[in-house]
This record gives structure tokens, C-alpha cells and sequence, in this order.
């Protein structure tokens, strides 16, 4: 799967191919896993076979921080380079193109 997800279930089954192709690389077993993210290893084990869909943020984000993961998180949404509300104040003051 490159870049074109249809579906929130795309979404999830390419993060579970994700997670299992990361714990691999980095050696460590399901049980591993479960006992350094405090994840249930039947829940790690279906969630990497694409069984359980409804993994909770807080798990995913334990998964994550085993295979050293968890600082990519800001890439998914990085920081906005100003603040909403200024950016909206900026706008105020840029003038509108008149249509004639």
C-alpha cells in the first residue's frame, strides 16, 4: 500500500503490516512486545494478523514506543508554522481581488 488509502480499514491493516514488519527488525517476539508495552499479547497477536480493528490510541502508542516509533508520531501532524488565530488575523488585513 503506497500513499492511496480508500478506507479507514486500509488505514489499519497497513499500520498492523507496519507495526508486525518493525517488531520484527527489531527482533522482538509478540510476548516481548506484550510485556514491554503492557499490550495484551492476544491483542498484539490479532492486531498484527488484521483480526482486531479497534486497537485503542493508547495501545498503539505503547506499540510504538517499544520499536522506537513514537517521535515519528509528530510527522503525521506537524506543528502549523503560526497559530490558527494569527494566521486568521493576517488574513484581515490581506486585500481581497475585486472581480469586475
Amino acid at each position: 500500500m503506497n500513499g492511496k488509502f480508500t478506507t479507514n480499514q486500509d488505514i489499519i491493516l497497513m499500520l498492523s503490516k507496519r507495526i508486525k514488519e518493525y517488531r520484527l527488525a527489531a527482533r522482538i517476539s509478540q510476548k516481548e512486545m506484550a510485556e514491554k508495552s503492557g499490550v495484551g499479547l492476544a491483542t498484539i497477536s490479532h492486531f498484527e494478523q488484521g483480526v482486531n480493528q479497534n486497537l485503542t490510541l493508547n495501545n498503539l502508542i505503547s506499540l510504538l514506543r517499544v520499536i522506537g516509533m513514537e517521535q515519528r508520531l509528530n510527522n503525521l501532524l506537524p506543528e502549523l508554522p503560526m497559530p490558527p488565530m494569527t494566521l486568521k488575523q493576517i488574513n484581515k488585513y490581506i486585500p481581497k481581488r475585486m472581480d469586475k
